[in-house]
């Protein structure tokens, strides 16, 4: 079995084609055979494949800023899922001044014909989301008294490190025009974005900046389903995102994302039946109803539809809506 296969079996697709693809533009042979031989130690590297200490280095260093190969306990090692695979090399824009949308499509293809399929396959099996959503700050009075692990101020504020980066999911399906540079990384995760050169460093204020543009956008804010959040915010949409467009397509969002703790609540005396709601809603939570004494439709929340997102209540700008809070603490698991 070739190097390629090694590293296509490891990621759980050794008789992918499509993804065979994607693994050679990424890589020529030997870089490949380089990791599938890791882990293991530079001068063992060097020794069997004939290079110095430094040529080693050189190339490790190369595959570690091109996303295939990560620094653990034990050194470098090769992506350890094709999440990670994916994500590193999908949000790589200096890639594209080498190889256009080459990569990119070749991505495209194997997310759309393999990766969603699997992923769809494997949410079912799972006793409890993955994901999370973290509702819109701006959905809330400045004086909200949110938990700290779903307020983004209080997330941003007890960081150390903060970075953007290009979201790899609508750079490789390219279905919509929201923002792409607002995947948003935290302490160690915009640690590796930075050296890699991936990534563009943020202040506090530029990383709530970041936040708030996709809050506007109608981006969802989504982050690990634990109650510490660390490492990244991912900022969703429902037409490109792996997790929300999987989800829907395939009827297993509930085991993708975990609601927020909140739902969307609708003055029907102050909404103007504008109808903004319903184009920012993501979740189809929204419908326009007939109100007794009104000529106009209403909007009103389709309770069991909503993920707390906040994003309707950004975007009203009658100021109509409010978010209600329905779910216990115990609610984001610890």
């Amino acid at each position: 079995m070739g190097a390629y296969e090694v590293l296509a079996e490891r990621l759980g697709y050794r008789e992918s084609e499509r993804l065979r693809k994607v693994l050679m533009r990424l890589m020529n042979e030997e870089e490949a055979e380089i990791c599938a031989s890791l882990p293991m130690d530079v001068e063992e590297l060097s020794k069997k494949f004939g290079k110095t200490k430094e040529e080693m280095e050189k190339t490790l260093d190369s595959l570690f800023r091109k996303g295939l190969i990560f620094m653990t306990k034990k050194g470098y090692q090769f992506a350890r899922n094709i999440t990670q695979l994916h994500d590193a090399t999908g949000c790589d824009e200096r890639l594209d001044r080498i190889w256009g949308d080459e990569l990119l499509n070749l991505w495209k293809e194997f997310v759309d014909e393999e990766w969603e399929k699997a992923r769809a396959e494997e949410a079912k099996r799972r006793e409890a989301p993955t994901w999370r959503v973290i509702p819109a700050r701006k959905a809330f009075p400045d004086d909200a008294k949110l938990l700290p692990e779903e307020d983004i101020r209080a997330i941003v504020e007890k960081g150390e490190k903060f970075a953007v980066v290009p979201c790899p999911c609508r750079r490789i399906e390219r279905r919509c025009e929201k923002p792409i540079h607002v995947c948003f990384q935290l302490n160690r995760a915009a640690e590796y974005a930075i050296t890699r050169g991936t990534g563009r460093e943020l202040t506090k204020e530029e990383a709530l900046k970041v936040l708030e543009l996709a809050e506007e956008a109608g981006l969802i804010h989504s982050a690990p389903n634990t109650r510490e959040v660390t490492s990244v915010i991912c900022n969703c949409c429902e037409c490109c995102c792996v997790i929300y467009y999987v989800g829907k397509k395939y009827g297993v969002l509930d085991k993708s994302a975990a609601k927020s703790r909140f739902v969307a609540q609708i003055d029907k005396e102050k909404c103007k039946g504008c109808q903004t709601c319903i184009e920012r809603c993501q979740f189809d939570a929204i419908e326009m109803v007939k109100v007794e004494g009104e000529k106009k439709l209403k909007a009103e929340v389709k309770e069991e539809n909503c993920y707390g997102c906040g994003l309707c209540a950004v975007g009203c700008e009658a100021g109509a809506i409010r978010m209600r809070e329905v779910r216990p603490p115990e609610h984001i698991p610890s």
